[in-house]
């Protein structure tokens, strides 16, 4: 018999599940593409339900990437140009004075993915790394898809 992962959530009307058997043909390398799964699928959610606004920092965060491509000199630029003050209103926007911090940690998230880089291991990364890996698309519709595309 062999190990398994697995991830199951069940919250208001949110509901996630994943799940792997794991033997000894299982490679590390799609162990590890489940876990970036099970990380992708909570990361946004987490800070939603500690209370972030996300769509206020998703929509900031894409003003301040637009346009710009993947290079540290442009990482350096968006924070050069940020004003404190300004930073400082979205944050208590999308959460509150004493939550500051979580939606701080949400918008460094989403500025870094938005101009392409990780912090974290993503499918996207995985896939680069391993290209025979096959690693299963996420069902539903998916962001900024067109149907029929």
């Amino acid at each position: 018999m062999g190990d398994d992962i697995t991830f199951a959530a069940r919250f208001r009307d949110w509901i996630a599940i994943k799940k792997m058997s794991i033997d000894e043909k299982t490679r590390p390398e799609e162990v590890a593409a489940l876990l970036s799964g099970i990380t992708a699928t909570i990361d946004c959610k987490s800070f939603e339900f500690a209370g972030v606004k996300t769509e206020i920092i998703d929509a900031y965060a894409e003003a301040l990437t637009k346009g710009k491509r993947k290079a540290y000199g442009a990482l350096a630029e968006i924070f050069s140009q940020i004003k404190p003050g300004e930073l400082k209103a979205k944050l208590v926007e999308a959460s509150d004075e004493q939550k500051q911090w979580l939606a701080e940690s949400y918008f460094m998230r989403r500025l870094l993915s938005n101009l392409g880089f990780r912090a974290w291991i993503d499918a996207e990364d995985l896939q680069k790394a391993y290209p025979d890996l096959k690693i299963p698309k996420p069902r539903g519709r998916m962001p900024g898809k067109k149907k029929g595309v």
